[in-house]
């Protein structure tokens, strides 16, 4: 009976101590961790209109310099860009399996080839997509 509790104790405190190591990890590593972050276009219209487009969302991994994006609602099949070159969650470039294009951010704004596509932050998009604003 003493063995049980013996080796209960130890489980226990293994698995305390584990814990403790990894969370110690990830704050003295934080790019191991993916981070999320998504991106909200609109639509110049010719009579000055904005139309909110669909969101992406990008959870991009600096340390394993991999970059994963979905279109929530739509598309919600995770894809993944290729060639990747992540300095942070918010500076970045990857290119398109199908060799369609690239997508960049720079300052946590990604970069529009096209002059009538704008990105917005996140509430002003959420506001035009339900005609608030």
């Amino acid at each position: 009976m003493n063995r049980k509790i013996i080796n209960n104790n130890v489980e226990t405190y293994g698995g305390i101590i584990f814990g403790a190591i990894l969370i110690f990890l990830l704050f003295l590593f934080p790019e191991i961790t993916p981070k999320e972050i998504g991106s909200y276009p609109v639509q110049r219209q010719a009579n000055g209109d904005m139309v909110p487009m669909n969101r992406t969302i990008y959870k991009i991994s600096p340390f394993l310099q991999t970059i994963i994006y979905w279109i929530p609602g739509i598309n919600e099949t995770p894809k993944k860009l290729v060639e990747c070159v992540v300095r942070d969650k918010k500076n970045w470039i990857g290119y398109y399996p199908d060799g369609s294009g690239t997508v960049e951010m720079r300052k946590g704004k990604l970069i529009s080839k096209d002059p009538n596509e704008i990105y917005v932050g996140r509430y002003r998009w959420w506001l035009m997509q339900y005609e608030i604003l």
